[in-house]
């Protein structure tokens, strides 16, 4: 999300400073959508291009549901912890623009080296028609738009730039990758919960199956949530278990060792193999595929459907577990020069609270919110809100690690 308002406050910079250029042309209209565009007025196209990239941009920079740190709500994601449906406000307020407005006929409108086309905006409108006839979702919306701002080339994981893995049920089988073209590293493959697995030569098999067994369980009282992460494409790209996500073809750019949550315009989230607690791996410490798996929840599936029971309440209680010293004793690795602040902490309270009641080992593994009796006794908040979308019943992780924890 970062990426998309800083393409967009720039872009609506240049609209706003510049005058822009339109090269007529009958202009088309979405197939199968006059019902729902019917009423549309037609205003200049320059017009619709720049109402509509302002809109675009107000709905992203809301900090109705985030943290800002600091006293500027135009800061850098360095110091916001960003939560809120922004995927689905982008796609429903886009919806009623095209309702109300198409543009004049135009082929191309430029600005300096910005350029839109109108089959661009057709693709658009047809997509936002599509998903009101249930045949494409808001993650279809959102990858085209950001696609056409820009970000697909400043971004090597956007989606725009892969080739989607097709979802073959292995059940608890490892099976050869039948990787796309460009992603042939991945030689390694397995489903469950809804999640694709992939994984290099290097990743162990155990592995492959520790990171199945945790999808599975996480998504296993909460309903409907497996379907949901199978259309939005949520993908597990495994590395390691040496080496960081630079050794994996769509992050040759991106150093993290242990690994980052899938953005809704993502091609997938990744994790370090070498991170994961099974036989023969006795990790003692935190799960990249829980951790990150949280988060790449909550960026698809409660981004998009406007979950505000969820957004109402996760930054109070955040905030709350800081302020009573029970939550916030941690390092993260951040990018250089960024010093860690109370917005970072914010961003990982979810997380890490869901990590700790998954894996439920104690403070060997985690420094707060470590099993569910710590968190119910100490941040009931969260405990009832963690229940609310993930299992009640316990679930014995990485059985026998205790006999290697040195104390």
């Amino acid at each position: 999300m970062v990426r998309f308002l800083s393409l967009l406050l720039f872009f609506v910079f240049l609209i706003s400073g510049n005058s822009n250029h339109t090269i007529a042309n009958e202009y088309p209209q979405p197939d199968g959508c006059d019902n729902i565009f019917l009423n549309a007025e037609e205003i200049n196209s320059d017009d619709f291009i720049r109402n509509f990239l302002e809109k675009s941009e107000s709905v992203m920079r809301d900090t109705t549901y985030s943290y800002v740190f600091g006293d500027d709500p135009e800061a850098s994601g360095d110091y916001i912890a960003e939560f809120g449906p922004f995927d689905y406000n982008l796609f429903n307020e886009s919806l009623e623009y095209f309702k109300l407005y198409k543009p004049s006929e135009f082929d191309i409108w430029d600005d300096w080296d910005f350029e839109i086309t109108a089959e661009d905006i057709l693709l658009l409108r047809q997509i936002a028609c599509d998903i009101t006839l249930d045949k494409k979702i808001i993650r279809d919306f959102s990858i085209k738009l950001t696609e056409l701002l820009g970000e697909a080339e400043e971004w090597t994981g956007h989606a725009a730039n892969w080739e989607d893995f097709p979802y073959i049920e292995t059940g608890n089988v490892v099976i050869e990758s039948p990787s796309p073209e460009g992603l042939g590293h991945y030689k390694k493959y397995i489903t469950g919960g809804g999640v694709i697995i992939v994984g290099g030569k290097k990743v162990p098999d155990a592995a492959m199956l520790a990171a199945r067994e945790a999808v599975v369980y996480m998504t296993s009282e909460w309903d409907g949530i497996r379907n949901k992460l199978k259309e939005n494409k949520v993908r597990i790209s495994l590395f390691g278990p040496r080496g960081d996500t630079s050794k994996l073809p769509e992050y040759k750019r991106e150093h993290e060792p242990g690994g980052f949550a899938m953005g809704l315009t993502d091609t997938s989230m990744t994790a370090n193999s070498g991170w994961l607690c099974y036989e023969g791996n006795w990790e003692i410490g935190g799960n990249t595929v829980i951790h990150e798996l949280v988060h790449s929840i909550q960026h698809t599936v409660m981004n998009t459907e406007n979950d505000l029971y969820f957004y109402e309440r996760i930054v109070p209680l955040a905030l709350s577990a800081i302020e009573r010293g029970i939550y916030g004793d941690f390092e993260q690795n951040l990018s250089k020069g960024v010093e860690q602040n109370i917005s970072h902490l914010v961003g990982e309270y979810w997380a890490l609270s869901v990590e700790g009641y998954i894996m439920n080992k104690g403070p060997d593994f985690k420094n707060s919110h470590y099993t569910r009796e710590w968190i119910k006794e100490n941040d009931p908040g969260v405990y009832d809100l963690i229940r609310r979308y993930y299992p009640k019943v316990e679930w014995d992780y990485c059985p026998g690690v205790e006999k290697h924890i040195r104390h």
